[in-house]
């Protein structure tokens, strides 16, 4: 091997290592919710890099202001929702008015929010915020019983989401897992034809969806299957699936970062001497990095600015490591 190869070779090396390192070595921070509120299972950033947004158990979507102004509501998705009798709810019977927004994904040259609320469907707000349009709420005449996660092709305008289970909608969402209900789907939404159209079905708590860097497969993960499952879009394996990776622990969200790899949110799936945290794996499905914090059970990894954000179903704030 030449000077001129062994040096690059080693500084690619030497980056990587500085990269896991940093990730190591970040001060964990909260930006606490309004008081009363918690849930924060998904976070986004809009097309100016401003936010974090994140949906609440409430049935808000709140926009984070800096430390001066806090948290702003952003959109509501339930048409029904009374701020006297759902502001600040934690109860999820209330979320069927009140509504559950789960994920959430800017796209990028409209700045539209798409959202994934668990009651009414794929929906989507404008850039200014509002009460959001719904979009889908069935195909193939099967209602959606709980839409879960969401990813934008930002070229085609096309939408990835998930319905987890046909039967079970999340306020059952444990019942769903102990009985290991297996009629999840992954769901593709086209916005300039308006047409839902399913790719897979039959899957395990269908969960969190992230189409890779270069468009040739989109990734769901199967939170009681406890592995991520690959759909490939393009090439000659086009319309097939197989396994991406297994995983010690059940994961929820599944992110992919600006260098194509993916942050996955597992947690310890109810057993409690199963320690596990959120990890980064390659586009190879290889795990390259795990979180040396404990930051707790979280539903979702994103990074952004040599930071990670951290979203979670039952913690009152969002987590930040930066």
């Amino acid at each position: 091997m030449k000077f001129s190869q062994l040096f690059i070779f080693f500084f690619i090396l030497i980056s990587l290592f500085i990269c896991v390192i940093s990730h190591q070595n970040l001060k964990y921070g909260k930006l606490e919710l309004p008081s009363g509120v918690s849930g924060p299972e998904s976070v986004a950033f809009d097309c100016k890099g401003e936010g974090p947004y994140t949906g609440t158990s409430d049935g808000r979507i709140l926009k984070w202001k800096g430390s001066k102004h806090g948290w702003k509501e952003f959109a509501i998705t339930s048409p029904f929702r009374i701020p006297k009798f759902c502001d600040g709810s934690i109860n999820p019977v209330m979320e069927q008015v009140c509504g559950r927004p789960l994920g959430l994904k800017f796209n990028e040259v409209t700045c539209e929010l798409y959202i994934a609320d668990a009651y009414f469907g794929l929906m989507v707000v404008g850039r200014n915020g509002g009460v959001a349009k719904q979009l889908a709420i069935s195909v193939e005449g099967v209602p959606f019983r709980f839409t879960n996660a969401l990813d934008i092709d930002q070229d085609t305008e096309i939408v990835y989401f998930t319905d987890t289970s046909t039967i079970f909608p999340r306020w059952a969402y444990a019942i769903a897992m102990q009985t290991g209900d297996k009629t999840g789907r992954l769901l593709k939404y086209d916005s300039r034809t308006k047409q839902v159209t399913v790719l897979l079905r039959g899957l395990s708590f269908s969960n969190g969806v992230a189409l890779n860097k270069d468009k040739d497969f989109v990734l769901v993960t199967e939170t009681t299957a406890a592995k991520v499952t690959r759909y490939w879009l393009r090439g000659q394996k086009s319309q097939t699936s197989d396994t991406f990776t297994q995983l010690a622990g059940c994961p929820d969200n599944i992110q992919r970062n600006s260098h194509g790899d993916f942050w996955v949110a597992q947690n310890n799936c109810g057993i409690p001497e199963l320690k596990v945290k959120p990890i980064r794996i390659n586009k190879e499905g290889q795990i390259v990095e795990e979180l040396a914090d404990d930051v707790g059970p979280v539903s979702e990894v994103q990074e952004k600015d040599n930071g990670l954000w951290l979203g979670s179903v039952v913690f009152p704030y969002v987590g930040v490591l930066h």
